[in-house]
């Protein structure tokens, strides 16, 4: 469980009465009240959909002492507010820049430079405004504050603070353009809400008990979002350590939400309109600078976009291409003073942007599992229907059963079931009924979904039968290669989206479709379209049934069922079979040092090595408390051992990126190999013999590979 998600409600209250009490008698007045419910209750009702870390939360994963906390700059504070402030002007603005000599140099120098066009010298900031602009002066001076006071390092670190920097720079200014274009009330809160986002990642690189730079090396290796990847190694995500302190700090609470929430969902708070609408512009802007090459940090892994985003912003209204060249134009700007390089070539980017946004709703489905069945599965009103033939879970068992049982009630010569392949825009025969005896192969025909497909677009558009006659080129082509004169099409649907298409023709007889057979047909294919949903609603829950609640592996009793099978193709000699049994050395001290937080840390991580290490056809699983199976299929022992051995280094290696993390522990496992032989006689055998070898492993010495 990541701290993000342990809200420990017991402790807050007890927390919240003490503090509270305090709070009235005057001792905590001036202070933040950072122990109440996790929350600062002196900002407001915002401030109360934030779940903010403990400071025993912080101590875990940054290196401080029990009295040291990070200082925010005081002219960067009084910017943001200025930021925030409807009513500030240039007279604020130019008191504030012209106190720090180093910051109102480079704002001068910047409205002096060549890029803008200037022609004569300016020595004020009051002065650059006129020419700048006061929004672009604003811009300028926390741009330049933010990169001098926290992001600029004069020390080589893995992380790369100047490509850090640029990703920042790219969320505030597509912030601000969304913002813009969406019409929300402060464009300049969403750019300062931009350019700070990925606070929490400039303190991991600070202070981060696991180098933040080993970190990001590590993370190459793994194909899951980032900020999954840090809650686990790093012990917490940088939405929760840049919201912590930015609350600390007393910065403006919209910035603290939004940094909390630029990763999670949110649509469970209670935020007003506008509050949702700002998380979701910066959201949207962070997705679309990973997609456009400009992460934080050198490699391709866009983030997932929160299906909230969608709700709050229509994606199809947003003129990408005229955001993009802004985008451009200030970039190019931006990037002769920092020395920064861009993409370009814009119309390529947009192409590429609306692409990543369709995959984004794609992916938004399997991260977020719940958004999967938005209405619950519909159970038919029709006590029962024409042929009833949907008694099985099985979707090729149900297929095959409708077209028998229209066959039978209908007496059609064929019947096929037709879906449609996205990436080749066509229509393909997956299953047929022929009791023609034609012999043909209904599986070879292709129709290509275009503007001469006629009938068979309108079906899939429309969501109603078709008689498909030869109205259109594409009508006829498809007619000529099926052999016959006309065919009777109709889309069986599961919550409005078509799942496929049912075809039915005469070929032999060339008995006329009469109208009225259409209308019974479609309402057999609305209880297919139900009985495949519930198939594939059952076949999810099975799946989900068969995994570890905690690591995402397969449970115990699905590794129990796959090894029954394994080993009875052992028996039968087809199938080379060997177990490996991991265990985490030392499991206990993890917990009883640092809690069972720590202690659930640290067998996700081992989860995904292990995944990340093992094949497609292997099965990987937790069979009881720190202990994991992987049932090696089609390897003998000594692949098993190498693959053992693998295992035990990487996670070894795990162990030193953590060791600031859990000091005084060592993350290393132990594991132990055994393969079938003829005298092993159940796989209860196969197992007793893996874990004996495990044990032996342990014995002679934790952090060992046995064979048994």
């Amino acid at each position: 469980m990541s701290v993000a998600e342990n809200k420990r409600p017991l402790a807050y209250l007890t927390g919240f009465m003490l503090n509270f009490k305090k709070f009235l008698t005057g001792k905590y007045f001036n202070r933040n009240m950072m122990d109440c419910f996790g929350v600062t209750i002196i900002k407001g009702n915002l401030m109360l959909n934030l779940m903010l870390p403990l400071e025993s939360d912080i101590k875990r994963v940054l290196n401080l002492e029990i009295k040291e906390i990070p200082s925010f700059p005081p002219v960067m504070a009084k910017l943001l507010k200025i930021f925030s402030d409807a009513d500030a002007d240039m007279e604020d603005l130019s008191k504030l820049v012209e106190t720090d000599p180093g910051i109102s140099t480079r704002v001068l120098g910047l409205a002096n430079a060549s890029l803008y066009g200037l022609n004569k010298k300016i020595t004020a900031v009051s002065e650059a405004a006129i020419h700048l602009g006061f929004d672009e002066v604003k811009k300028i001076s926390l741009g330049i504050t933010v990169f001098e006071k926290m992001v600029k390092s004069k020390s080589r670190t893995p992380f790369d603070r100047r490509f850090f920097w640029r990703h920042c720079l790219c969320v505030a200014t597509l912030s601000m353009a969304i913002a813009e274009g969406l019409g929300y009330p402060n464009p300049g809160e969403a750019y300062t809400c931009g350019l700070l986002h990925d606070l929490g990642k400039i303190l991991f690189d600070l202070q981060g008990r696991v180098n933040y730079g080993d970190f990001i090396a590590t993370v190459t290796k793994h194909t899951g979002p980032l900020i999954t990847e840090e809650r686990e190694l790093m012990g917490m995500g940088h939405d929760d350590l840049g919201a912590y302190y930015s609350s600390l700090w007393d910065l403006p609470a919209p910035l603290a939400l939004t940094i909390s929430h630029h990763h999670r969902r949110y649509g469970h708070l209670d935020l007003s309109q506008k509050e949702a609408l700002l998380i979701s512009i910066v959201s949207l802007a962070n997705f679309l600078s990973w997609t456009q090459g400009m992460g934080s940090i050198d490699i391709i892994r866009p983030p997932i976009l929160q299906p909230e985003v969608e709700k709050n912003i229509d994606l199809t209204t947003i003129d990408f291409k005229k955001i993009i060249h802004r985008l451009d134009r200030e970039m190019e700007n931006t990037s002769r003073f920092y020395g920064f390089t861009f993409p370009s070539a814009s119309q390529f980017r947009e192409n590429l942007l609306r692409a990543n946004l369709q995959l984004c709703t794609i992916n938004t489905t399997y991260y977020y599992p719940e958004t999967r069945q938005a209405k619950p599965v519909e159970v038919s009103k029709i006590k029962e229907s024409i042929t009833s033939p949907h008694r099985s879970l099985d979707p090729k068992a149900i297929i095959t059963a409708t077209l028998k049982a229209i066959y039978k009630d209908f007496k059609f010569n064929r019947l096929y079931v037709m879906k449609v392949v996205k990436n080749l825009r066509s229509l393909k025969v997956i299953e047929f009924f022929d009791a023609s005896d034609t012999g043909m192969d209904l599986k070879s025909i292709e129709i290509s979904i275009d503007k001469t497909a006629g009938g068979f677009v309108d079906c899939l558009r429309d969501k109603v039968p078709v008689m498909i006659t030869g109205r259109t080129s594409g009508e006829q082509k498809t007619l000529m290669e099926f052999n016959i004169k006309e065919m009777v099409i109709v889309p069986f649907c599961s919550h409005n989206k078509v799942m496929g298409i049912l075809g039915m023709d005469n070929i032999a007889s060339e008995k006329a479709i009469l109208p009225d057979v259409v209308s019974s047909i479609a309402i057999v294919a609305n209880e297919l379209g139900i009985a495949m949903e519930n198939a594939i609603t059952y076949k999810e829950a099975k799946a989900i049934s068969l995994k570890d609640g905690l690591t995402g592996l397969l449970n115990r009793l699905a590794i129990d069922e796959l090894l029954a099978k394994s080993f009875r193709k052992a028996v039968e000699g087809k199938n080379k079979l060997c177990l490996v049994m991991v265990d985490v050395d030392y499991f206990k001290k993890f917990n009883d040092t640092f809690g069972h937080q720590a202690g659930d840390n640290i067998l996700k991580l081992i989860a995904t090595t292990l995944k990340k290490l093992s094949r497609p056809f292997d099965h990987v699983g937790r069979y009881g408390g720190e202990e994991f199976i992987i049932i090696l299929n089609n390897t003998n022992l000594s692949n098993a051992l190498v693959y053992a051995e693998r295992i035990r280094r990487e996670i070894e290696q795990l162990g030193r990126l953590l060791a600031n993390r859990f000091p005084g522990l060592s993350l290393t496992v132990s594991a132990g190999v055994s393969e079938y032989q003829t005298h092993i006689k159940t796989r209860d055998d196969l197992i007793k013999t893996a874990d004996t070898a495990l044990y032996q492993a342990k014995e002679t010495g934790r952090n060992k590979v046995a064979s048994g």
